[in-house]
Protein backbone atom coordinates (compact mmCIF):
# COMPACT_ATOMS: atom_id res chain seq x y z
CA UNK A 1 0.00 0.00 0.00
CA UNK A 2 1.20 3.28 -0.84
CA UNK A 3 0.94 6.58 0.92
CA UNK A 4 -1.88 7.69 -0.48
CA UNK A 5 -3.54 4.09 0.05
CA UNK A 6 -2.37 4.99 3.86
CA UNK A 7 -4.00 8.07 4.20
CA UNK A 8 -7.26 6.74 2.75
CA UNK A 9 -6.81 3.91 5.38
CA UNK A 10 -6.02 6.00 8.13
CA UNK A 11 -9.17 8.62 7.51
CA UNK A 12 -11.41 5.44 6.72
CA UNK A 13 -10.32 3.95 10.36
CA UNK A 14 -11.11 7.70 12.12
CA UNK A 15 -14.43 7.66 11.00
CA UNK A 16 -15.35 4.22 11.50
CA UNK A 17 -13.99 5.54 15.38
CA UNK A 18 -16.29 8.39 15.26
CA UNK A 19 -13.45 10.73 15.53
CA UNK A 20 -14.11 12.14 12.09
CA UNK A 21 -17.79 12.44 11.25
CA UNK A 22 -18.32 13.35 7.15
CA UNK A 23 -19.86 16.24 6.03
CA UNK A 24 -22.82 16.44 3.29
CA UNK A 25 -22.11 18.70 0.73
CA UNK A 26 -25.42 19.99 0.90
CA UNK A 27 -24.21 21.58 4.83
CA UNK A 28 -20.95 22.67 3.94
CA UNK A 29 -21.77 26.05 3.46
CA UNK A 30 -23.58 25.91 6.29
CA UNK A 31 -20.66 26.16 8.69
CA UNK A 32 -20.28 29.98 7.45
CA UNK A 33 -23.22 32.01 8.84
CA UNK A 34 -24.92 34.14 6.27
CA UNK A 35 -24.95 37.06 8.77
CA UNK A 36 -22.34 37.67 11.60
CA UNK A 37 -21.82 40.49 14.17
CA UNK A 38 -19.64 41.18 16.80
CA UNK A 39 -19.29 43.83 19.68
CA UNK A 40 -15.98 45.36 20.31
CA UNK A 41 -14.80 47.90 23.20
CA UNK A 42 -13.98 51.44 22.80
CA UNK A 43 -11.09 52.23 25.04
CA UNK A 44 -10.70 55.11 26.42
CA UNK A 45 -7.08 57.48 26.53
CA UNK A 46 -7.12 58.73 30.25
CA UNK A 47 -4.82 61.27 29.36
CA UNK A 48 -7.11 63.16 26.49
CA UNK A 49 -9.36 63.63 29.74
CA UNK A 50 -9.79 67.74 29.91
CA UNK A 51 -10.66 69.74 33.24
CA UNK A 52 -14.24 70.44 31.36
CA UNK A 53 -14.53 66.70 30.36
CA UNK A 54 -13.80 66.39 34.17
CA UNK A 55 -17.03 68.99 35.58
CA UNK A 56 -18.88 66.46 32.89
CA UNK A 57 -17.83 63.50 34.61
CA UNK A 58 -18.52 64.64 38.21
CA UNK A 59 -21.52 66.26 37.22
CA UNK A 60 -22.71 63.01 35.78
CA UNK A 61 -20.89 60.43 37.58
CA UNK A 62 -18.98 58.96 35.54
CA UNK A 63 -16.02 57.22 36.86
CA UNK A 64 -14.01 56.84 33.64
CA UNK A 65 -10.28 56.97 34.99
CA UNK A 66 -11.42 58.26 38.29
CA UNK A 67 -12.63 61.25 36.66
CA UNK A 68 -15.85 62.29 38.80
CA UNK A 69 -13.83 61.73 42.34
CA UNK A 70 -10.50 62.63 41.55
CA UNK A 71 -9.46 66.34 42.86
CA UNK A 72 -9.46 68.94 39.65
CA UNK A 73 -5.30 69.32 41.18
CA UNK A 74 -4.71 65.34 41.16
CA UNK A 75 -3.66 62.86 37.78
CA UNK A 76 -6.30 60.39 36.81
CA UNK A 77 -5.87 56.75 37.17
CA UNK A 78 -4.21 55.00 34.04
CA UNK A 79 -2.98 51.96 35.10
CA UNK A 80 -4.98 50.05 32.96
CA UNK A 81 -3.21 48.47 30.49
CA UNK A 82 -5.33 49.39 27.17
CA UNK A 83 -7.53 51.80 28.65
CA UNK A 84 -11.22 51.74 30.52
CA UNK A 85 -14.01 50.40 28.63
CA UNK A 86 -15.76 54.05 27.55
CA UNK A 87 -18.49 52.01 25.24
CA UNK A 88 -18.65 49.85 22.22
CA UNK A 89 -18.40 49.61 18.65
CA UNK A 90 -20.77 46.54 16.84
CA UNK A 91 -19.34 45.50 13.20
CA UNK A 92 -22.24 43.60 11.03
CA UNK A 93 -21.39 41.65 7.83
CA UNK A 94 -24.65 40.43 6.18
CA UNK A 95 -24.97 38.02 2.55
CA UNK A 96 -27.54 39.29 0.48
CA UNK A 97 -26.99 36.92 -2.25
CA UNK A 98 -25.10 38.10 -5.95
CA UNK A 99 -21.79 37.56 -3.93
CA UNK A 100 -22.98 41.41 -2.11
CA UNK A 101 -22.35 42.21 1.33
CA UNK A 102 -23.64 44.79 3.54
CA UNK A 103 -21.27 45.62 6.18
CA UNK A 104 -23.04 48.03 9.06
CA UNK A 105 -21.46 49.56 12.09
CA UNK A 106 -22.88 51.15 15.20
CA UNK A 107 -20.85 53.34 17.85
CA UNK A 108 -22.60 53.70 21.24
CA UNK A 109 -21.17 56.05 24.25
CA UNK A 110 -21.43 55.42 27.80
CA UNK A 111 -19.33 58.30 29.06
CA UNK A 112 -21.95 61.60 27.02
CA UNK A 113 -22.26 62.26 23.60
CA UNK A 114 -20.04 61.70 20.69
CA UNK A 115 -18.22 64.37 19.25
CA UNK A 116 -16.69 62.61 16.53
CA UNK A 117 -16.42 59.33 14.61
CA UNK A 118 -13.25 57.97 12.72
CA UNK A 119 -13.68 54.94 11.79
CA UNK A 120 -11.62 52.35 9.22
CA UNK A 121 -13.90 49.30 7.84
CA UNK A 122 -11.78 46.97 5.62
CA UNK A 123 -13.84 43.87 3.96
CA UNK A 124 -12.57 41.27 0.99
CA UNK A 125 -13.77 38.38 -0.56
CA UNK A 126 -13.35 35.97 -3.43
CA UNK A 127 -13.75 39.55 -5.63
CA UNK A 128 -11.47 41.46 -4.07
CA UNK A 129 -11.56 44.34 -1.26
CA UNK A 130 -11.73 47.37 0.06
CA UNK A 131 -11.61 49.76 2.86
CA UNK A 132 -13.58 52.97 3.83
CA UNK A 133 -13.04 55.32 5.90
CA UNK A 134 -16.31 56.89 8.05
CA UNK A 135 -15.87 60.07 9.64
CA UNK A 136 -18.56 61.90 11.49
CA UNK A 137 -18.48 65.30 12.90
CA UNK A 138 -21.14 66.30 14.71
CA UNK A 139 -22.75 65.54 17.90
CA UNK A 140 -24.60 62.51 18.64
CA UNK A 141 -25.83 59.73 21.43
CA UNK A 142 -25.07 57.14 18.94
CA UNK A 143 -23.24 56.94 15.00
CA UNK A 144 -24.42 54.37 12.42
CA UNK A 145 -22.83 53.92 8.84
CA UNK A 146 -22.83 51.13 6.33
CA UNK A 147 -21.74 49.88 2.99
CA UNK A 148 -22.36 47.61 0.29
CA UNK A 149 -19.96 46.04 -1.60
CA UNK A 150 -19.26 43.36 -4.36
CA UNK A 151 -17.39 41.02 -3.21
CA UNK A 152 -17.83 37.19 -5.30
CA UNK A 153 -19.52 34.24 -4.08
CA UNK A 154 -17.75 32.57 -1.28
CA UNK A 155 -15.85 33.84 1.83
CA UNK A 156 -15.56 36.98 3.29
CA UNK A 157 -14.72 39.59 5.97
CA UNK A 158 -15.17 42.87 7.82
CA UNK A 159 -12.73 44.39 10.01
CA UNK A 160 -13.24 47.95 11.71
CA UNK A 161 -11.11 49.97 13.67
CA UNK A 162 -10.47 53.90 14.73
CA UNK A 163 -10.63 56.34 17.03
CA UNK A 164 -14.09 57.77 18.87
CA UNK A 165 -14.16 61.55 20.57
CA UNK A 166 -16.51 61.84 23.30
CA UNK A 167 -17.66 64.54 25.33
CA UNK A 168 -15.32 62.87 28.21
CA UNK A 169 -12.50 61.52 26.62
CA UNK A 170 -10.78 60.03 23.17
CA UNK A 171 -11.16 56.30 22.47
CA UNK A 172 -9.80 53.78 20.21
CA UNK A 173 -11.54 50.86 18.63
CA UNK A 174 -10.36 47.59 19.87
CA UNK A 175 -9.68 46.25 16.09
CA UNK A 176 -12.22 42.98 15.69
CA UNK A 177 -13.46 41.74 12.38
CA UNK A 178 -16.17 39.04 11.59
CA UNK A 179 -16.26 36.39 8.60
CA UNK A 180 -19.49 35.32 6.38
CA UNK A 181 -20.42 33.48 3.46
CA UNK A 182 -21.44 35.19 0.45
CA UNK A 183 -24.00 33.60 -1.61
Amino acid sequence: MGARGAAAASVAALLLAGVLSPIPASASNSLDPLSESTVTALLADCSSITDRARKYARLHAIGLCGADTTAPDRPLRTEDVGGEECGAVTLTMTSRGGGLAVIGWRVSSEVGPILDVELDVAFSGRAGGQMRRFAEREPVLGATGSAVAFLGSGRAAATVSGTVETFTARCRVAPSSVRVHLR
